[in-house]
């Protein structure tokens, strides 16, 4: 696929962080819709390019690093959507902070194009991918979601009253640690399914359930500690920048074990 087609969706979300904080600083309502506009214009042209690509290759594309890092910033956009829908006007400062981070995903894809062959056409595998590569989404939203909690909580603490987080962000500091809880355990969700679909999908291609592979293997350590966290905050009653430093600390583990560590070649 032309490296120019891919380009389009960064453009337009480039267009859109700029709307996103040219709003922060004026709050110009017209400003911020147009960032939405961009946003959902150009997470409509990944789709459609990833659509396209299904099309050509006769397959979902989820195998290559160049397929998972495109797929995981539409799966960002795709969590802002829904959490914007359910909290409607509550979350538009997110827009500036999510956008960029989509544009410099795809942007980072480009140089990874290449045309590999899908030696992993099963079912098992996909599920597999997909719901890793959704927990890892959330994952990331959860983390920028406890960063801003982070730093507004502090500031307040401090009275610095007029700080870029309090003055910027709307939100309130109970709805950005809510928002934080709710992706946190989605993501655990979707951690255990991937590890599910990895065991069967394993077993079907090598012919035993568990490889002991470095990246199996902390992919199961990350959901053990996603685990505690969620244990923590029910059962501890863990809140606060306490449970937020846990996120940050989850989400450092989980960038370690998707970008740093790979699965051996069979």
């Amino acid at each position: 696929m032309s490296k120019i087609l891919l380009i389009l969706p960064i453009l337009l979300y480039f267009a859109s962080s700029i709307s996103f904080w040219i709003y922060l600083f004026t709050r110009n309502s017209k400003i911020q819709k147009l960032g939405h506009s961009f946003f959902g214009v150009g997470f409509l042209a990944q789709l459609f390019i990833f659509t396209l690509k299904a099309i050509d290759k006769k397959t979902i594309p989820l195998y290559s690093l160049e397929d998972l890092v495109t797929f995981l910033a539409m799966v960002l956009a795709t969590i802002f959507y829904g959490f914007s829908f359910v909290y409607r006007r509550q979350l538009i400062e997110f827009g500036s902070l999510v956008s960029p981070l989509i544009m410099f995903l795809l942007a980072f894809s480009i140089p990874l194009s290449q045309n590999n062959q899908n030696l992993y056409n099963n079912p098992w595998f996909y599920l597999h991918v997909g719901s890793l590569i959704l927990s890892y989404g959330l994952i990331v939203f959860s983390s920028i979601a406890a960063l801003i909690y982070i730093l507004t909580d502090r500031d307040l603490k401090r009275k610095r009253i007029n700080s870029f987080f309090v003055v910027k962000f709307s939100s309130s500091l109970s709805l950005i640690q809510n928002l934080e809880y709710k992706a946190t355990i989605l993501a655990f969700i979707f951690l255990s399914l991937g590890l599910i679909a990895s065991s069967i999908w394993t077993a079907v291609y090598v012919g035993k359930h568990w490889i002991w592979d470095a990246k199996q293997v902390l992919l199961f350590v990350l959901w053990i500690f996603y685990g505690f966290v969620i244990h923590a905050r029910i059962i501890k009653h863990v809140k606060g920048r306490k449970g937020s430093y846990l996120t940050l600390v989850g989400s450092l583990f989980a960038f370690i074990v998707f970008w740093l560590v790979g699965h051996p070649t069979f």
